[in-house]
């Protein structure tokens, strides 16, 4: 083709998460590059971003499906997605996040002669590191969201980049409504349904052992709007703050929260955390078996020590980390300790503007097919 062609690239995303991911990849295209092409896969974000949508992906209502559903939904979007590699032959697909369902987008397109990127890379260095064999067959870069990444990826011959990571942006911190009083607690019990009930039930079991301690205690959940809805009924009364996370982040003493991408931002603002993550007792002894590292949160993973209380996956324990809480409540020097490594360990990323450089390397795959 001809250099100065527009790029057409092909952007798959099967979670809200991948979504989000997909946005701002695709907002730092356009921003680079404004005649470049993009299709793909993905929900209202990238849309949203300039990305013409082939299929609607990430709808809150498909994360219900069964098994035998879902299986049938990937297989049918891989084979839209075959189709439209065949005729329009992308400069580069880009895999944003979901491995499990980008594998055979890949085969699909390495079968077609296209470069792949993945945006995010697969974990595999905490759970599947045999897999780096398949990965380095359907790959050509990997673009990683943690700093310890790259170093993983290329000992083992996959090329790898460190771009920042989305959470770790600046952001506006506007004024809000928040209660008066202190300790300052905010709720995070995660997105999807399930996660919220089993989570926020204990959060609100761990509050309450805190405020037995402390009278004083004030406390909000915090969540996405499209999740106001699924926390409500287990809100007892609290003050629910759509969509303001930075701003609550900066009024909190004390965060109690999920695990996942949540907890980078935590660390964006050094607010102290515990992280938690409650499920069955049959996936608690799968994790253990299947996971092989020896912290679960991002904090830890990213320091490559403890830094934060973390109980993931975790049983009934709320009585267990409300004793927690309430000791390092009390402990100021602890509080601050924790505030500093935080601090230190989200220094790494002030440096990356993950938007701009995912833009960069995606297009220079594209330019050299």
């Amino acid at each position: 083709m001809c250099s100065d062609t527009p790029k057409k690239i092909l952007m798959t995303a099967f979670e809200p998460s991948g979504d989000a991911l997909g946005a701002m990849a695709a907002a730092g295209l356009k921003g680079i590059s404004p005649n470049v092409q993009l299709f793909g896969l993905g929900g209202s974000e990238m849309e949203h971003s300039g990305v013409e949508l082939l299929a609607e992906t990430t709808h809150e209502a498909k994360m219900g499906l069964g098994a035998i559903s879902e299986i049938k939904r990937i297989k049918d979007l891989v084979d839209l997605v075959a189709k439209w590699i065949e005729i329009n032959k992308p400069h580069v697909v880009v895999a944003v996040d979901s491995p499990a369902a980008n594998w055979p987008v890949c085969k699909v397109a390495k079968k077609y002669g296209c470069r792949v990127v993945h945006l995010a890379a697969p974990q595999l260095w905490a759970w599947a590191p045999w897999r780096i064999h398949k990965m380095k067959r359907l790959s050509d870069h990997v673009m990683c969201l943690l700093p310890f990444e790259p170093a993983w990826f290329e000992s083992r011959g996959m090329p790898a980049t460190f771009i920042g990571h989305p959470a770790m942006r600046q952001h506006d911190i506007p004024a809000i409504d928040l209660p008066l009083g202190e300790p300052k607690i905010v709720l995070l019990p995660g997105s999807r349904k399930s996660e919220i009930i089993k989570n926020l039930p204990m959060q609100q079991a761990i509050l309450q052992k805190i405020s037995a301690t402390y009278p004083e205690t004030k406390s909000v959940i915090a969540c996405r709007s499209e999740d106001v809805s699924r926390v409500k009924p287990y809100a007892c009364g609290l003050q629910i703050v759509a969509d303001k996370l930075p701003s609550v982040l900066e009024w909190a003493d004390l965060a109690l929260n999920v695990s996942g991408t949540v907890s980078l931002h935590v660390m964006r603002h050094s607010t102290p955390m515990i992280g938690m993550y409650k499920t069955n007792v049959l996936s608690m002894l799968a994790a253990k078996m299947v996971l092989n590292t020896p912290y679960r949160l991002l904090p830890n993973l990213i320091a490559g020590k403890h830094i934060v209380p973390e109980f993931i996956p975790c049983g009934n324990i709320a009585g267990q980390i409300g004793d927690l809480a309430v000791a390092l409540l009390g402990d100021e020097a602890e509080m601050n300790e924790m505030r500093s490594q935080l601090q230190k360990e989200a220094a790494v990323y002030a440096p990356h503007d993950p938007s701009r450089e995912a833009a960069e390397i995606i297009l220079s795959f594209a330019s050299n097919n």
